[in-house]
């Protein structure tokens, strides 16, 4: 099929390689000229593990190209509209893919066939399909929505669980069964089941997966509180949990908590849009400020083991992503627990292997007349610091020379929100471990998933 992805961000990047590389023609647009420039190059304004290769073969074989606008586009089959749905403050926002969808609409060189996969708040793509029709009834709306992680997206691309088709008139027989049957075709290359529903209910699939994902995460957490209280191991009590199946493993990790572009703005708006209709999601409604305590608990648990408070301390923060493998900053935790140790008093000295300049400089911004500092490597920051905060799982922080790094240091606390410290080898050079509001006591710990 030849389709249009309008968006080259992250989710219109990815869909656009992957759906080159399986055999369609994809061109990508985006208003940025500078990022259409870039891309052409096969440069990405992204960092994303295998994405690069993808693009670089569809550029290639000639089966993926970018524009900055619609002119001399034709023999179409279909529209893709991934554009951004963050506004200024990280709050999800309908403003930019409304406007998207209506001048495709308006547009009648364009597909009529036109399909979101931009994330949407429950309700708004039936609301858009009745304004669309108002424009030009020859138009349909389906809702795709993507279910790939950072880091991992390609793989989850074209690997997928499942493949969520949402149809305006799913149950109007034809109107939407013809939509959802070219949607079919272009996911034919996957193996994967295919759930066609109606707009509003894959709406709501995908938040609801988002935020239910993010709940798990936030109750590994709150048992982990309780675990450091009790004297329970939170990662066998984690452990021993998802090995039921009706629980499994997946995302039940304590950490420093969630992140990115999607947890943390959908885990606030869906319990907004509930209120809006006079819903009480109690459950859903303690999902963020929960997250957000958890930098402070790991923090309380760095002064308890250090013995004083950090104010006037030197810190070395490892990681400023949200996650290992991106670049993505966003709502990143280990950005929260920078903004927790400025507040506390403490010099923050950060080390990222990906994003430290603008990792830094997000910092900064963030606590005007903090005293934050850039270091060039992990051992670097850790020099003369009186604790390290590891916060993102980048592979490299668990190979860490400990034995060179603990005599430069001036304290001996590490801070282990990953669970990636070798916690043996750090023992050994006389470092103390805390995991999870927890000092451990030289035992090698295995990674949470």
């Amino acid at each position: 099929m030849h389709i249009l992805i309008v968006g080259a961000g992250y989710v219109g990047l990815v869909t656009a390689a992957c759906l080159a590389h399986v055999g369609h023609h994809v061109t990508c647009l985006d208003v940025d000229e500078a990022r259409v420039e870039r891309l052409r190059g096969g440069d990405l304004p992204v960092h994303e593990p295998g994405l690069g290769e993808l693009v670089a073969e569809g550029l290639a074989n000639g089966r993926l190209g970018f524009a900055s606008e619609y002119a001399a586009m034709s023999g179409l089959d279909l529209v893709i509209v991934a554009v951004g749905t963050l506004d200024a403050e990280e709050e999800w926002d309908g403003t930019i893919v409304r406007a998207a969808v209506r001048a495709i609409a308006e547009d009648r060189s364009l597909p009529r066939d036109i399909v979101i996969r931009s994330t949407l708040m429950p309700g708004t793509a039936t609301s858009l399909a009745e304004e669309l029709r108002l424009v030009d009834p020859a138009v349909r709306l389906a809702h795709n929505p993507e279910f790939t992680r950072e880091a991992t997206a390609v793989q989850d691309f074209l690997e997928p669980d499942r493949v969520v088709i949402g149809v305006d008139g799913h149950d109007d027989g034809d109107r939407g069964s013809a939509l959802a049957h070219a949607l079919r075709a272009v996911y034919a290359p996957f193996d994967a089941p295919v759930i066609v529903t109606d707009l509003t209910s894959a709406e709501t699939i995908k938040v609801a997966s988002n935020v239910f994902l993010a709940a798990k995460i936030t109750f590994a957490n709150e048992i982990s509180r309780l675990a450091a209280a009790t004297g329970a191991d939170a990662q066998d009590v984690v452990d021993g949990m998802g090995a039921d199946s009706r629980i499994v493993r997946n995302f039940l990790s304590p950490g420093p908590g969630f992140g990115g572009s999607c947890f943390p703005s959908q885990a606030r708006a869906l319990p907004r849009l509930a209120a809006s209709f006079g819903v009480q999601t109690p459950l859903m409604d303690a999902i963020w400020p929960s997250n957000v305590s958890q930098a402070d608990w790991l923090l309380d648990g760095l002064e308890r083991v250090a013995g004083r408070s950090l104010r006037g301390m030197r810190v070395a923060l490892l990681g400023l992503t949200f996650k290992a493998g991106t670049d993505d900053l966003r709502e990143s935790p280990a950005i929260r627990l920078g903004q927790a140790l400025a507040a506390r008093g403490a010099t923050v000295v950060t080390f990222d292997p990906v994003s430290l300049e603008g990792g830094t400089a997000m910092l900064q911004q963030l606590v005007p007349g903090g005293a934050i500092e850039a270091a060039e490597s992990a051992a670097a920051a850790c020099s003369g610091a009186d604790a390290v905060v590891v916060a993102t799982e980048w592979p490299e922080f668990s190979q860490l020379p400990w034995a060179e790094i603990a005599p430069a240091m001036s304290g001996t606390v590490v801070v282990d929100g990953r669970r990636v410290v070798d916690t043996a080898a750090a023992t050994e050079a006389g470092l103390r471990v805390v995991a999870l509001g927890v000092e451990v006591k030289g035992v090698a710990l295995q990674p949470v998933d």
